[in-house]
């Protein structure tokens, strides 16, 4: 029983559910990511709340939280809605600013598009149609100016203006979007990349492709592709009854099929096949898988993660060495997640915690399923903090009440015996997800003095998989306990993806004979023998991290650490 108590003490440290907005909630049916969601949100509310947005802000952030299934009632959004039907109510729109009028006129057009309001914003819609595909430009392109060289970021954004008022219901030339693919098609690299200008040195990469324009311009030849010739894949038919004649032979429909999933524009020709134009996605995904990088790290990093789930969702991405793509982005997107739930960026905290919730809620897959009622929506979380159903107390629950305010300060104190139940407690822990969002807790325990403690703690914090934990994880394999080393390695393995390490082997004793030899070996002389290996462990781990860190948690001192001998 004893046990047990501790065992639910723990958890008391352990559950501290962060605070979120009020109102319903889409979940991205993976716990970590909606715990991020969650503190995103709240973060994202109360900035707002503070501080009046520049207009695209204001748009952006209204479209997240839609996104999110925040109501179009909310204040905020609804503020937002009449500023963005303001600058198309009149036949001609009105943009934002001269700069951003192609990316205003794209978060306007988002915004109306998806407000489920039948046709009431069908002449917004209309005049923010007519005013983009008349600012575009006669190589297909957009940008700030009719001088300026034609701008990826800006095509993109043009493209989408296009496809949101299209399904809202106003008239579209297809010749606009064959123009913007034919631009895209023409003007990529021949690595299967996007510069940010093509055929300048202009901006980020000055002229060689970069993660960001690459699935940008993915994407947008996607959306070209889904427009102009229907879905990539689409679902195969159900065979009803009465389709099924005699043989157990199937009628087929080949009208049916293309109305629902083909072409928008069924009596246009395109200039490009749906091959061409998936084949030159594709190449965009080769490209973006030859120089992977889970975790941006350039200025403007958290509109990777905006492009690339746009990207993904029309191209239809599958599999990243036998990962869900979702996944393996969306982990390293967690660890640019700040402690006040916000994601800065280049043009700051708002706008990047924008671009992260629309990644988090498949901002993209969610209007494809609308639109072709593909697959499940997101299931809804309800309120978080709103009325819940009472349930019935369970004995965890009454032994958490009881215990919540025992004191844990003292934890170091605690006799060999306690540590031990410790150390069963955190083992028991057989499901990952209990551990995100409780890293701090499990972070005090690497100070403890019990060398079996802090190798459990270093083992639950590695399965959390969160790449923010990296550094501690370097200082596992400087602690002076090769248990501690050994379980900070597999932790790091683990959270990199690199199931072998560097190469390094987790049996450093071997120098010294049996296993009875070895166990009864004394730590200073097992911590001697194993110096070189943690050395080396060390510094290839260290650098590995230094080489894929973000952008902005570069230039510390830590890598001065290095320079500092381990405890022999």
């Amino acid at each position: 029983m004893r046990q047990f108590l501790l065992f639910a003490a723990f958890l008391v440290m352990l559950i501290n559910p962060v605070a979120a907005v009020d109102g319903p909630r889409q979940s991205t049916k993976v716990p970590r990511f909606d715990a991020a969601v969650d503190k995103a949100l709240a973060y994202l509310h109360e900035a707002v709340e503070k501080n009046e947005q520049h207009a695209g802000h204001q748009i952006l952030a209204a479209y997240a939280m839609l996104k999110c299934g925040v109501p179009k009632s909310d204040p905020f959004v609804a503020k937002a809605i009449e500023a963005a039907v303001g600058r198309s109510n009149n036949t001609q729109y009105q943009p934002m600013s001269e700069y951003d009028h192609i990316y205003g006129s794209g978060v306007d057009a988002m915004l109306l598009a998806d407000l489920d309001a039948k046709d009431q914003y069908l002449p917004n819609l209309q005049a923010i149609a007519n005013y983009v595909q008349t600012a575009q430009r006669a190589d297909g392109s957009w940008s700030n100016g009719p001088q300026q060289p034609g701008d990826v970021s800006m095509s993109q954004y043009g493209v989408l203006a296009l496809w949101a008022c299209q399904r809202g219901g106003a008239n579209i030339a297809p010749a606009a979007l064959d123009r913007a693919a034919d631009f895209l098609m023409k003007r990529g690299n021949s690595d299967g990349g996007w510069g940010y200008r093509p055929g300048t040195t202009e901006g980020p990469g000055m002229g060689a492709s970069t993660h960001n324009m690459t699935m940008a311009g993915g994407g947008a030849v996607g959306i070209c592709r889904l427009l102009l010739h229907g879905l990539r894949n689409p679902p195969k038919p159900e065979k009803k009854e009465e389709d099924l004649l005699p043989g157990g032979l199937t009628k087929i429909d080949p009208l049916a099929d293309a109305g629902e999933f083909g072409s928008a524009f069924p009596d246009y020709k395109p200039q490009y096949g749906a091959g061409a134009l998936d084949a030159r996605v594709d190449r965009a995904f080769g490209w973006n898988l030859a120089n992977f990088q889970a975790v941006s790290r350039v200025e403007h990093n958290l509109y990777y993660y905006y492009c690339l789930e746009r990207a993904a969702a029309v191209g239809d991405l599958g599999k990243i060495n036998g990962e869900d793509w979702f996944i393996v982005y969306g982990d390293g997107l967690l660890t640019l997640q700040a402690q006040d739930g916000s994601f800065n960026t280049h043009t700051g905290p708002v706008v990047g915690t924008c671009f992260a919730l629309l990644y988090y809620m498949r901002s993209t897959q969610k209007t494809l399923d609308k639109m072709y009622g593909l697959g499940q929506q997101l299931a809804d979380r309800g309120n978080p903090f709103g009325d819940k159903k009472k349930k019935e107390p369970t004995e965890l629950d009454r032994l958490i009440e009881d215990i919540a305010n025992m004191e844990f300060d003292k934890l170091d104190e605690s006799p060999v015996e306690v540590a031990d139940e410790i150390v069963r407690s955190v083992l028991s822990i057989d499901d990952p997800e209990k551990l995100v969002g409780e890293e701090e807790k499990l972070k005090s325990l690497m100070k403890h003095p019990n060398d079996k403690v802090r190798s459990a703690a270093v083992w639950a914090l590695g399965r959390t998989g969160d790449f923010k934990l990296v550094p501690l994880m370097l200082d596992g394999i400087r602690d002076n306990s090769v248990d501690v080393n050994i379980e900070a390695i597999q932790a790091l393995r683990f959270i990199s993806r690199k199931p072998k390490g560097f190469g390094e082997t987790l049996a450093p004793f071997v120098s010294l004979g049996t296993e009875d030899q070895i166990k009864n070996a004394s730590p200073e002389e097992r911590l001697r023998l194993a110096t070189p290996w943690r050395e080396k462990a060390l510094k290839d781990w260290s650098g590995w991290y230094f080489s894929v860190r973000p952008f902005e948690d570069r230039g510390g001192l830590d890598e001065l650490q290095l320079a500092v001998p381990l405890q022999k």
